[in-house]
């Protein structure tokens, strides 16, 4: 019983023991409860704050969508304005430019007009013996014009220039017969051989004095019996030919060989490579080494003729054309012009054909047979054309030699004489082109007592010969610009201020030009 007793005194214990244990497990288990409804309650508190906090996130969501929305339509109205403001600016520029524009066109005109007058200004001092005056008034025209894009070749200004350089110098021949051809001497400036209808060569050469240009003669032939009809100088020798013949070969000596020719009209020499082609109205002939080949008839007669890069073009008085090349082989071709051909030309510098007509119109030709444009020039007859670069001497029988300057010419197309030579087919005129037009082109005209019977370019590419009906020979300068420079190089003195004031004007502010 004692060990029973022990026994279950010690599984009292152990009982005992149990539920205290238990008992504690029991408080541990509250504590833990106690803890997880805090922790239940706080995670109910940040569900709540979590639900709050994403209502709000929502609001600041939508309110920053609105505020992008506002944003992108803020700066599309500030995109249209920025455009239009830039619209409007570029019209407020279009404008400026557009009234600077109208005023540099005002002030050049104004310019070219004043030119004008200071030119026929000139010419009235120069009368009035007031020569200073007159000098400085003649540069101050060729200056306008020169800045302002004007016609330098306008007649009052070029005159007033050729008189303040002392004006046209000119030689009568010995027995005033018509300057019927005049030719430069290749190499020598300033020279060259006139022959006339009354069997006349003269030698002529001009040479520069202080004041004065002074032609000087030496009479290489002269045979009444001979009607001379054309000239040239080749390799130091004088060529010239007689309407009926023959065909004088001399040097500068007086030394003269005759050459027989067929009876023709002869009116032209024309060297191709190393011949010479002697041109009759209804045949031609080869000069070649001091001897004259067959006479080649002609189906029609012969109005105008010209050597163009190793082609004869034959131009007949019928209006037809025809081209003959080097083998001596003629064909037909398709006229160039409505109109008979009585005057050409080609310069191989620009490879323009310049040709002159019955009524006394003028058509330069680019090297693709393409007209470019028509120069109304003399009222009878054009006889002869010569050129030199862009500057273009014409006669005819209405007495008058006219001055063109090719590169001072505004064509229909808007194109410049240069570029028109280059064009094949018509070129549309030029659009949008925002530039002061060159003025018109208006030749220099000069009368004389005769027909204008013969020109010719000079060796140094800015004088020009002319030969009229009643034995004169006149020498031009026909540079513009190279007259300007001399009058420039002998000013001594400026326009005064009241000379600028009365002559050209309180509008254009003063200037000197030394």
């Amino acid at each position: 019983m004692r060990e029973e007793m022990d026994r279950l005194e010690e599984a009292g214990k152990d009982a005992a023991i149990v539920k205290r244990v238990s008992q504690q497990m029991e408080d541990i288990a509250y504590q833990q409860k106690t803890i997880s409804d805090r922790q239940r309650d706080r995670a109910e508190e940040q569900s709540i704050l979590a639900t709050q906090n994403a209502a709000r996130a929502e609001q600041e969501s939508r309110a920053a969508h609105e505020a992008e929305l506002k944003a992108n339509a803020a700066a599309e109205v500030a995109q249209r304005e920025r455009a239009n403001a830039e619209k409007q600016q570029a019209i407020a520029v279009e404008q400026r430019d557009e009234a600077t524009f109208a005023r540099n066109v005002a002030d050049t005109l104004n310019r070219r007009t004043q030119a004008r007058s200071l030119a026929a200004s000139s010419q009235v001092r120069r009368e009035a013996g007031e020569t200073d005056v007159a000098d400085l008034l003649a540069y101050a025209s060729w200056f306008f014009l020169k800045n302002n894009r004007g016609n330098q070749y306008y007649s009052d200004t070029f005159k007033s220039l050729t008189m303040a350089n002392g004006g046209i110098p000119r030689h009568k021949v010995k027995e005033n017969g018509a300057v019927n051809a005049i030719a430069p001497v290749p190499g020598s400036s300033r020279e060259c051989v006139a022959v006339t209808n009354y069997g006349e060569v003269e030698w002529l050469t001009a040479r520069q004095s202080s004041a004065n240009t002074r032609i000087s003669s030496k009479v290489l032939l002269f045979n009444p019996e001979y009607d001379f009809r054309a000239v040239k100088v080749i390799d130091g020798l004088v060529y010239a030919l007689s309407l009926k013949g023959p065909l004088c070969v001399l040097d500068f000596k007086g030394k003269l060989n005759t050459v027989s020719l067929a009876d023709d009209d002869y009116f032209k020499l024309v060297p191709v490579g190393d011949r010479l082609l002697v041109a009759g109205r209804n045949s031609f002939c080869w000069y070649e080494a001091g001897k004259v080949s067959k006479s080649v008839p002609l189906s029609k007669p012969l109005s105008a003729i010209v050597e163009r890069e190793g082609t004869v073009c034959l131009f007949y008085s019928d209006g037809s054309y025809a081209e003959m090349d080097a083998s001596g082989r003629i064909e037909e071709k398709t006229p160039l012009l409505k109109e008979v051909v009585t005057a050409a030309c080609y310069d191989k510098d620009t490879g323009c054909l310049l040709l002159g007509v019955e009524e006394g119109t003028v058509y330069p030709v680019n090297k693709y047979n393409r007209v470019m444009e028509t120069l109304a020039a003399h009222k009878s007859r054009c006889v002869s054309i010569a050129m030199q670069g862009p500057v273009v001497v014409t006669g005819g029988y209405d007495k008058k030699a006219f001055i063109w300057n090719m590169d001072n010419l505004l064509f229909e197309s808007g194109l410049s004489f240069r570029e028109e030579l280059e064009m094949k087919d018509s070129a549309k005129r030029k659009a949008g082109s925002n530039k002061i037009p060159t003025e018109w082109l208006v030749p220099v005209d000069y009368s004389y007592d005769g027909w204008t019977l013969a020109v010719c370019g000079d060796s140094d590419g800015k004088t020009a010969w002319v030969g009229t009906s009643s034995g004169n020979v006149l020498m031009l300068n026909s540079s513009a610009d190279d007259m300007a420079q001399q009058l420039f190089d002998k000013l001594d003195r400026n326009l005064t201020q009241q000379e600028w004031t009365r002559y050209v004007g309180a509008s254009i502010p003063y200037m000197t030009f030394k």
